[in-house]
């Protein structure tokens, strides 16, 4: 019987880190004031592209950190015709950022194109508008839980402890999006460079109007980076206006 118990034993302590390890958990919680949605329209296919992705890349070191601003690269597709495929690009960001030209009743669109909660924005008119946000009270208010359950596979809590009567109708949108990634292009208008991305979106769910608590399983592809991962959950307004955003990142 001791040497039975000790067996038992010795299982048990090989294993438990095992069991700790599947049920890692991610947290964050939004702030008392809005934070920034950057959302930076671009393209592989476009010589114009790579400074700004480079500037999307640098924003925390210049000191706008994620309780200020959270980017995001949303790679449209419209560019891929005149010689190189972007490997990132998604139609719908494409029909995204018509749906702003419209909202904004501009001419056209193009890259790259900055939106700034919503708003078409000049990189000078930043600090500015920043500033306003942190004198402003979010109108929500709600914790990003992430947990590990196996087999590539992502569990997602977004729990509302405040929503004030102007969110009632506002939609909540989740992003996965992963860092340090690079492409050697091979043609087209960026031939022969290497271009090197951060904050770019993989997988966006719109999950409708908003509720105290929501829950969602995500699938993470085993081609992208697992510590290269990030999660942001942000709260919309049917007019594409942000009302408030997280970022967790899954390291």
């Amino acid at each position: 019987m001791k040497i039975i118990n000790k067996l038992i034993l010795g299982l048990f302590i090989v294993t438990s880190p095992l069991v700790a390890e599947e049920i890692k958990t991610y947290k964050a919680t939004s702030t008392a004031h809005p934070v920034a949605l950057i959302e930076l329209y671009t393209s592989q296919g476009c010589s114009s592209c790579p400074p700004a992705d480079k500037w999307l890349s640098t924003l925390e070191k210049t000191g706008l950190t994620q309780d200020k601003v959270i980017p995001l690269a949303l790679h449209v597709d419209y560019w891929d015709y005149i010689g190189w495929k972007d490997q990132f690009a998604q139609a719908s960001f494409s029909e995204r950022q018509r749906k702003f030209r419209q909202l904004n009743r501009s001419s056209s669109v193009y890259t790259p194109q900055i939106i700034f909660n919503g708003v078409d924005v000049r990189k000078a008119s930043f600090n500015s508008s920043i500033n306003q946000l942190k004198k402003a009270k979010a109108p929500v208010k709600y914790q990003l839980t992430a947990k590990d359950v196996g087999n590539s596979l992502l569990k997602v809590n977004i729990d509302f402890s405040q929503i004030d009567k102007q969110s009632k109708q506002s939609h909540l949108v989740l992003i996965l999006a992963e860092n340090k990634l690079q492409r050697a292009i091979k043609a087209g208008e960026n031939t022969g460079r290497l271009l090197k991305h951060e904050h770019v979106v993989r997988v966006w769910k719109n999950l409708g109007v908003l509720k105290k608590e929501n829950v969602v399983t995500l699938t993470v592809n085993k081609s992208w980076q697992r510590e290269n991962l990030e999660l942001i959950a942000f709260v919309e307004t049917s007019d594409m206006q942000i009302q408030q955003a997280v970022r967790l990142a899954l390291k």
